[in-house]
């Protein structure tokens, strides 16, 4: 899955782009005080848990080369 944002938005707006863009099937056990935002050399990445602390989904953004930001969500199985 991917969506896209300016390069300079705000850490919220993201998140909710994730929560939204994930599948009904596990965006329901999605919670923000087990999942983390982890700022790398190349951007920013998030990793998403569940209440329980399972990893649901890693999530990474690069360079659009338009000005933005594609982020690019990978589900756990």
């Amino acid at each position: 899955m991917h969506f896209a944002t300016p390069t300079d938005e705000n850490i919220d707006l993201i998140w909710t782009h994730i929560v939204k863009a994930m599948s009904s099937g596990s965006n329901y056990l999605v919670c923000p005080n087990a999942s983390s935002f982890v700022t790398t050399k190349d951007g920013l990445e998030c990793i998403v848990r569940s209440a329980s602390g399972v990893l649901l989904a890693n999530c990474y953004s690069e360079d659009d080369r338009m000005g933005g930001r594609r982020w690019t969500i990978n589900l756990v199985k």
